[in-house]
């Protein structure tokens, strides 16, 4: 049996991985120019509250929801800011929960876990996601 490259993008191999870096600058000239339009659209209401001031932590999430929906398949396509949060756990760790059309797009994929890193220097804001799928959900092909 031979596995080859899958280049369909509804399909998911056992892991991917998305990554994404964000000049941190950019999100706050958005946050200047749009300010709580700009929030509302793309932070869930708990990521607003806890983050609303801090710009470079919005940044890394900002860079997380796009790795997420890389991991997905997506890209910024099909897959809505808000129904990617991520927040962090009792003991401080990002942790990405899915909502509405990523949670949908995620079961369609056999997705079983997800994890997420983040980083910002002063500049920069750098996301990596790595999501597991369900052996199952994997298509082989045979040669």
């Amino acid at each position: 049996m031979v596995i080859e490259p899958l280049w369909d993008p509804d399909t998911a191999g056992p892991i991917e991985v998305g990554v994404d870096a964000i000049e941190i600058r950019r999100i706050e000239r958005a946050l200047h120019r749009f300010g709580e339009r700009f929030l509302a659209r793309i932070y869930s209401p708990a990521e607003r509250e806890r983050y609303a001031g801090r710009v470079s932590e919005l940044a890394a999430r900002f860079a997380a929801k796009e790795a997420t929906m890389k991991a997905l398949g997506t890209g910024v396509r099909g897959i809505r800011w808000r129904d990617i949060e991520v927040l962090p756990n009792a003991r401080g760790k990002p942790v990405i929960r899915l909502h509405a059309s990523a949670a949908e797009r995620a079961r369609l994929l056999g997705l079983v876990h997800v994890a997420v890193s983040l980083t910002h220097s002063r500049d920069l804001a750098i996301a990596v996601v790595v999501a597991r799928f369900a052996p199952s959900s994997v298509p082989h092909h045979e040669a």
